[in-house]
């Protein structure tokens, strides 16, 4: 049986943050940049802190544009999570700015991920464009209505590595905001699960508690994208806090 993969979004900040992270076991990171305040180079200082410490760091990208998919892409970025999918028209313009030809037409330049083109292993441009279109992963988000509604086209598109499920908008747009054990949303999920199933292509979901990280795991998702990094962190000092209180008698 294959591991089910274990990450978390970094939102936190700090170098030392993410070289905490990269202690703690998780299997990845997914840097956001679109609710997060990081800018390129702080993102690309993240990246490498993720490297040095073994744990492959995505980013979520906060816009469909050329320049924003190109720019993560080329400072390090193992995969793009991409929100607010609403056609499939905008999937295949990601994959044009994402992957090189023959499936997109991704902008070709020598960057930190070939050392400059001064990497042996990047030496051949051929080669390393197919060893990027292979590695760097494009995981649009399913998170819309539009998106469910287009998910069988979406998911069989060469240049899709795999969907993301953004639980909580997409429990909004449906209508039920947050409403978790919604069957509605339970159905939703398992429409989108079954679809990359079908098309062999990665699954991902987020889970705000370790119920659903579980349920969903042993539902069959490829990936666990558990909360946010400080969430995680408040929760578990709201949790000393309180023992410590309680164990001296202190309001």
């Amino acid at each position: 049986m294959q591991k089910t993969q274990f990450g978390t979004f970094f939102e936190i900040g700090g170098i030392s943050a993410m070289e905490a992270l990269c202690r703690s076991g998780l299997d990845y990171v997914i840097i956001d940049t679109e609710h997060g305040r990081f800018s390129v180079e702080s993102t690309a200082e993240y990246i490498i802190a993720a490297e040095n410490g073994g744990m492959p760091a995505y980013v979520r990208i906060g816009d469909i544009s050329r320049h924003s998919v190109l720019r993560m892409l080329d400072i390090g970025a193992r995969g793009l999570i991409v929100p607010n999918i609403r056609s499939v028209e905008k999937v295949k313009k990601l994959i044009s700015y994402a992957k090189f030809p023959p499936i997109g037409n991704r902008g070709y330049c020598p960057n930190r991920t070939s050392g400059w083109g001064a990497d042996e292993w990047a030496s051949d441009a051929l080669a390393y464009m197919k060893t990027c279109n292979q590695q760097c992963k494009l995981i649009p988000q399913c998170e819309t209505t539009e998106a469910l509604d287009k998910i069988e086209e979406i998911v069989a598109l060469d240049g899709v590595d795999g969907i993301f499920v953004g639980s909580c908008d997409l429990s909004i747009a449906m209508g039920i905001p947050l409403q978790f054990e919604h069957p509605d949303l339970h159905a939703a999920i398992k429409k989108i699960l079954t679809t990359c199933k079908k098309h062999k292509k990665e699954s991902y979901i987020f889970a705000g508690n370790i119920h659903n990280a579980i349920m969903w795991a042993e539902a069959g998702f490829d990936s666990i994208a558990y909360s946010l990094d400080v969430s995680v962190f408040i929760q578990a000092y709201r949790n000393i806090v309180e023992q410590f209180r309680k164990e001296i008698a202190q309001p």
